[in-house]
């Protein structure tokens, strides 16, 4: 930090050879290169240096035009026009940090969001920092003239492109200024095109003229990367020097001017990446040294200084924040973003430190009970003794929602207490082969809206050959390896038969209109093309729990997908709106098929493959709440899933390992555990709940029809065992009518009487 007294600047020029450029090259560059650096033929690197000359050529005629005007002007307006004004609300309205906050959906505050519980970003206004040498280091080293130009320093383009030509096509130092880099720091754009180039330079000169040059330098302090996500100087003085920006001295000033350029090679928390930011800071001491912002004294005392890094990781403030309150304020980041037009940088740091008001629809009830399942070993591990030589311990996902407003109720990222701020969240991040969860989604939903499939479809569960690459393998197999013969759909669906899912894909679906359908609830597969394992959950890139709970809600509201939100409002310190909810909403589904659907679902639980750890939903006075599901499972036995609702909530579990290690196969002893999780959950959240059962259209008839014709039955499909009864939609072609019985079971003629 400076003294009382400004030191006194000298100006005078250092020769080439004297510089610490100079000094910094010989002790680093020594005898010659053993091989060469990249192995291209002569052909491409002609055609390289062509390119990158035409290039520099249209870069040079644009500063022309920019510069004189002239030929070109109309290309240039257009490039202009489109430009997209830069949104500076709430940038320098104020130089004080104020707290945001983050409530429930009753408006009890969860979380607080400051710059020292948010270790990453940390805002420090211009004032704070002018008595320290961090403005002029980095002036020094990325835009010397700063406070000469408006916004664009055409000698430092000109340079540069001279730079390139003189190189190959490959400038040695940029030619954008702190401005220019505030632009993009500012919109998140970092495109590589002639267009985006020139956008930048109008908007720069925009914000010039908006903005004073310290504001400019503010913005820049507080958004320029720091490396390890630490993002403007206060992040970084506090996580590698153990002090506030304006207790930094000269040589951690400079040290941190050095970062912005590559963060990562610079980074301090590498010994290589320390090694290469120490060079860098003696190079930014020598350039503050030649344009006399420090004395030959203070730069030689600079290059004596030793600093001393801590290792600190994070701020003093203990606060860990939930996961869904971390969810929601990412959200709300990106959404800000987007609104604006700024980066994603750049709204972060607005929502943490511009005293914002974020509610959310965390319901504290269901939250509270999801969380108490995830700190609940017994339902994470049912033998702890079989894992204690395990490389890592089981974990999951869960994400609760509202079934009428599609709001998000309640997350859960993993098993335990949460380590900390921004770590992975399984509830909204981890995507994991979803197995048999997605039949319902995939398969039998569309299948039954394209009216080629009811309940009652009498299917054969025998030898199948649908592997593409192997067509004569038999594939795929259910999970007991065994066939069943002749079934109803209904049976598929409950005992979750791959054979029966993969033909209803294959038959009566069709692989794009499969992609569609799930497509149009939020889960977008169409680049993967489709294949048949889709059928049974072998995707590409999996899915999350947050996904497969909206995709589920579309059934449990009737047909309608509303794209899952978490928060309803964003008030700016004064209570002004800055973003208010307006989640998408689409109907994917009939109430008819969703009916039926359910109605089948709810047999997984009754009678099928969740049967006995997953019941139907009573409330506290012991009535019945209408309760489907499904159950999922990858063919290794490395994910479990069970994703399932009542007309009140929607809730999708994963279970598993990270496999960060190694795979690790889920013991048999836990194999039901997403099921028990899910019950656990649901079972304790519905008890002030009415009972209902699904809502069921006055569209949806039960007739009795014959297995195997499936039409209306005859007195000798009575006698010989095949009629059963089933829901069916009146007036669909697949609903059986008394105008036309079946023909498979009629009655024998009787016999011709013989004459005596």
């Amino acid at each position: 930090m400076r003294g009382y007294e400004e030191p006194v600047r000298n100006s005078a020029p250092v020769a080439p050879e004297d510089s610490a450029l100079a000094d910094e090259l010989r002790s680093t560059l020594k005898g010659k290169p053993t091989r060469s650096g990249f192995n291209r033929s002569w052909v491409r690197e002609l055609i390289s240096f062509i390119s990158d000359i035409i290039k520099i050529g249209i870069v040079l005629a644009l500063c022309a035009v920019f510069a004189f005007g002239g030929f070109g002007a109309g290309m240039l307006l257009g490039y202009v026009s489109t430009t997209r004004p830069l949104s500076l609300s709430d940038l320098t309205q104020t130089e004080e940090v104020q707290t945001s906050f983050v409530y429930d959906i009753d408006g009890n505050e969860i979380a607080r969001l400051t710059g020292n519980e948010s270790v990453d970003r940390i805002y420090v206004p211009i004032t704070a920092v002018k008595d320290t040498y961090i403005d002029e280091a980095i002036i020094s080293i990325e835009d010397e003239r700063y406070y000469e130009h408006s916004g664009i320093d055409m000698r430092r383009i000109g340079s540069a492109v001279l730079s390139a030509v003189a190189n190959g096509g490959t400038a040695t130092y940029g030619g954008s200024t702190i401005t220019q880099q505030t632009v993009k720091l500012i919109s998140g754009q970092d495109q590589h095109s002639t267009s985006r180039k020139v956008q930048e330079w109008f908007a720069a000169m925009a914000l010039e003229q908006e903005l004073s040059k310290d504001e400019i330098m503010e913005l820049y302090l507080n958004l320029a990367p720091m490396g390890n996500n630490y993002v403007g100087v206060q992040a970084a003085a506090q996580n590698y020097f153990g002090k506030n920006a304006s207790e930094l001295n000269l040589a951690e000033c400079a040290f941190l001017a050095g970062l912005p350029k590559s963060p990562s090679y610079y980074n301090p928390l590498r010994e290589s990446g320390r090694r290469n930011a120490l060079r860098r800071m003696r190079i930014v001491l020598g350039k503050m040294n030649e344009l006399g912002y420090i004395t030959e004294e203070e730069y030689q005392d600079a290059l004596n200084t030793e600093l001393v890094f801590v290792n600190k990781t994070t701020s003093s403030a203990t606060q860990i924040n939930s996961y869904f309150a971390e969810y929601a304020v990412r959200t709300v980041v990106n959404d800000l973003a987007t609104k604006r037009g700024i980066s994603v940088s750049l709204a972060t740091t607005i929502v943490y430190n511009r005293g914002y008001h974020i509610f959310t629809t965390m319901e504290p009830m269901v939250q509270s009970v999801v969380d108490e399942a995830f700190m609940n070993r017994d339902l994470f591990q049912k033998d702890p003794s079989i894992l204690a030589d395990y490389p890592e311990k089981p974990t999951g996902g869960m994400v609760v929602m509202n079934v009428q407003s599609g709001a998000i109720c309640a997350i859960q990222g993993g098993f335990g207490r949460k380590p900390g701020n921004l770590v992975l969240d399984r509830g909204t991040d981890a995507y994991r082969s979803t197995g048999s969860s997605i039949k319902p989604l995939i398969d039998y939903a569309p299948a039954i809206e394209l009216q080629n499939i009811v309940p009652s479809t009498y299917v054969y569960d025998g030898e199948v050959h649908y592997d593409p690459n192997d067509p004569n393998r038999a594939w795929p197999l259910n999970s007991d390896r065994s066939y069943a013969g002749w079934m109803t759909i209904r049976t598929a669906v409950e005992k979750s038969k791959n054979t029966i899912a993969v033909m209803t894909w294959d038959q009566w679906v069709g692989g794009d209109n499969a992609l569609w359908f799930l497509a149009q609830m939020g889960i977008d597969k169409m680049e993967e093309g489709a294949y048949p394992a889709q059928a049974v959950g072998a995707f590409t890139t999996g899915i999350t729990p947050l996904q497969m709970c909206g995709a589920y809600n579309t059934l449990a509201s009737g047909g309608i997908y509303t794209e899952p939100y978490a928060y309803t409002q964003v008030l700016d310190s004064s209570g002004n709106v800055v973003l208010q909810s307006n989640p998408k909403s689409q109907r994917v589904f009939s109430t008819e098929t969703c009916f039926l659907m359910s109605d089948m679902l709810e047999g997984v639980i009754k009678n099928g493959t969740a049967a006995g750890h997953a019941f139907i939903i009573n409330n506290d006075a012991g009535e019945y709440i209408g309760t489907a599901g499904k159950t999922g499972t990858t063919d290794d036995n490395l994910d479990k899933w069970f994703c399932g609702y009542t007309p009140y909530y929607c809730a999708a579990v994963w279970y598993g390992y990270d496999n960060r290690l190694r795979q690790t196969v889920i013991p048999s002893c836990d194999r039901n555990n997403a099921i028990d999780i899910w019950y656990y959950v649901m079972s304790r959240i519905h008890g002030s709940c009415p009972s209902i059962g699904f809502p069921k259209p006055d569209t949806i008839v039960r007739l009795d029809v014959c297995l195997v014709s499936g039409r209306a039955p005859t007195e000798q499909c009575y006698a010989e065992g095949h009629v059963i009864s089933e829901y069916f939609v009146d007036g669909s072609p697949l609903t059986p009518n008394g105008s036309l019985p079946c023909q498979m079971h009629v009655p024998a003629p009787p016999p011709e009487e013989v004459e005596g």
